[in-house]
């Protein structure tokens, strides 16, 4: 018989929908629990996803029957929920970022130290089947040593007018980037030494924060990467009923790529062409030479699972607390992916290298 557990989603809205969706999904999970601080849509959510929610926050935080809690809040109060959960004895898997400074990320991981409660970030990319094959292909040496890693990630702008991500004073970087952060010191297996970032004027004028970022690393090893996103090449995106998006975006101006670089050979992933190939380096008298070897797509309906795969994240987070387990990704491996991100921000602000030993 299964060990079941009580869960609690702080934030119901369009992220909290994940989490409740993926907490029904879950043998794991006996009774969910929503939590929205303005009481007229906490009833409001509660019936349309068809669980118990509420606007007392102490009321979940002191149930003892509730062993989980999904953070799927704004930004802002990331820390504040974080630790609160944790001192009441919750286990936690809350969404990136980690806080909007680095002081409330060093709140969540002293509040984890201190408890020694389960605390793990929601970097689902590692769950996600195209990054971990990456991985995989990197880890049997299948490239030789990485050396540098490329990511061009150019959308089209999705956030609106007046919300409140395109009225955020903090930049893309956590909220969205730090994703992309994260697999480049996943992949490369090293950890980054110093940063260089810039970003153009916008073009978004609307935005109250960057609309590009071209950001720059140096790891311990020598090994380099560089991340470069803007918001705005590709085609708007109205929902046509007729078309398939991604195939639709593929040649639009959307571009979600890796290109990882090793020694012996190279690893591509293609989010919007829905693939990734590996090529093989060799030698002959005249040159180096260089090979496709393998090539894997995958089609339209697994979309999820190799892409974005936050609802088997959440799935798999509910197992390991149900099961007493310890969290997959440690958070003091989402922290370094934070702090490269401020590095990032700072780098911007000051034009200049940043190194990481700064941050302490």
């Amino acid at each position: 018989m299964k060990n079941k557990i009580d869960v609690a989603v702080l934030g119901i809205g369009r992220m909290g929908i994940t989490h409740v969706e993926a907490a029904k999904a879950s043998p794991y999970v006996n009774k969910i629990y929503g939590y929205e601080p303005d009481a007229e849509r906490a009833v409001l959510r509660g019936k349309e996803l068809e669980i118990e929610a509420t606007s007392d926050l102490d009321s979940i935080l002191n149930n003892p029957e509730i062993k989980l809690f999904y953070i799927a809040s704004i930004n802002e109060v990331h820390a504040e929920q974080t630790e609160l959960a944790l001192r009441a004895g919750k286990a936690v898997l809350c969404e990136k970022p980690m806080g909007e400074s680095l002081a409330e990320a060093y709140r969540m991981v002293k509040a984890e130290e201190e408890t020694g409660n389960f605390l793990q970030i929601g970097f689902e990319l590692h769950y996600s089947k195209m990054y971990m094959k990456a991985k995989e292909w990197i880890d049997q040496g299948l490239i030789g040593t990485p050396v540098n890693c490329h990511c061009r990630y150019y959308s089209s702008e999705f956030h609106g007018k007046n919300t409140w991500r395109s009225n955020s004073k903090g930049t893309l970087i956590g909220e969205k980037l730090s994703h992309y952060l994260d697999l480049q010191r996943w992949f490369m297996g090293n950890e980054v030494e110093e940063v260089f970032s810039m970003n153009s004027p916008n073009v978004v004028d609307y935005f109250h924060h960057p609309d590009n970022h071209q950001i720059n690393m140096r790891f311990e090893n020598g090994a380099t990467a560089n991340l470069n996103f803007l918001m705005y090449l590709g085609e708007t995106d109205h929902t046509d009923p007729l078309l398939e998006v991604l195939e639709k975006q593929s040649d639009d101006g959307h571009f979600l790529q890796y290109h990882i670089m090793g020694t012996k050979g190279a690893i591509e992933t293609d989010v919007f062409r829905r693939r990734i190939r590996r090529w093989e380096f060799g030698d002959s008298p005249t040159q180096l030479t260089s090979k496709i070897v393998e090539t894997i797509k995958y089609d339209k309906s697994e979309d999820q699972v190799w892409i974005h795969n936050t609802h088997g994240q959440n799935v798999r987070i509910a197992e390991l607390v149900a099961n007493g387990m310890k969290p997959e990704n440690p958070v003091s491996d989402s922290l370094a992916t934070m702090k490269l991100g401020f590095a990032a921000e700072i780098s911007e602000r000051e034009n200049r290298i940043v190194k990481l030993l700064e941050l302490v």
